[in-house]
């Protein structure tokens, strides 16, 4: 797998960040002058650009691999969105997105932290650990956070999980009625394609879930929600066949890399 690289310190880029949608609309004039005006979905793109200073030569040297492997604009690659949430359909448990257990109830319509009715009353009906869980197609060997809003009236908990084939990271958690934002964060270390993201409850646990949210990064950030398209960009390009490159020093330079995703 072609991917951007993650930053020694488990950032996923360094900031500012510049995210641009990029929308296309068609105008037909027609012959008694008047016009027609639609969107053009398929020239949609978005676009990124990482004024990325102060990176080390270990850094700097992984993005410039992956540039000369996709010959600069040539080649696709993935790109974890840093500004994104990783997930697809963050607060639809029963999408097709998630594959949960074959016991796992779920109840929408639930009172949420943000004062709506998108939360999840999520039930192990069965006799084992059953989990809500996602498996993404992304390196098993970046740092990973994991949080979700999170709240039991049972006194039941739940455990968070990052894993990927022999590596995950893991914390339990003791839930209240009150709604709590919940994270684990780290590094499976595998160098494996796909990593799941997962809530276990216990056989018979019952939490009400909202918002669950995947980051490749220490900490974290504002909840994003997301529908059918998340923020792992399977087919994004370098949006130029160069990338100029400053050597402030031995070990620190600066670039701005510029990014385009056209599946989005």
């Amino acid at each position: 797998m072609l991917v951007f690289p993650q930053l020694g310190t488990g950032a996923s880029a360094l900031y500012p960040v510049t995210k641009t949608s990029i929308q296309r609309t068609v105008v037909n004039t027609l012959g008694d002058g008047s016009t027609v005006v639609f969107t053009d979905p398929d020239a949609a793109a978005m676009a990124w650009e990482l004024r990325a200073s102060g990176l080390t030569a270990a850094e700097w040297n992984a993005i410039e691999a992956l540039f000369q492997a996709t010959s600069g604009m040539w080649q696709t690659f993935t790109f974890l969105d840093p500004t994104a949430n990783l997930l697809l359909q963050s607060e639809t448990f029963g999408a097709t997105a998630w594959a949960n257990g074959a016991l796992i109830q779920l109840t929408t319509g639930i009172g949420d932290p943000l004062g709506t009715t998108r939360a999840t009353q999520v039930v192990n009906a069965g006799e084992t650990t059953l989990s809500v869980a996602q498996t993404l197609n992304v390196p098993g060997n970046f740092h990973y956070c994991l949080s979700v809003w999170a709240r039991t009236t049972g006194g039941s908990s739940v455990t968070l999980a990052i894993s990927t084939t022999g590596g995950n990271v893991t914390q339990t958690f003791s839930l209240t009625g009150e709604w709590a934002r919940i994270n684990v964060s780290g590094n499976p270390g595998q160098s494996t394609t796909q990593v799941t993201f997962e809530a276990q409850l216990a056989a018979g646990a019952s939490v009400d879930l909202f918002g669950m949210q995947a980051e490749a990064q220490l900490a974290p950030s504002d909840y994003k929600l997301t529908g059918a398209k998340g923020g792992v960009c399977a087919k994004a390009r370098f949006a130029a066949d160069q990338i100029t490159v400053t050597a402030q020093g031995t070990d620190v330079y600066d670039a701005v890399i510029k990014i385009v995703d056209t599946e989005g």
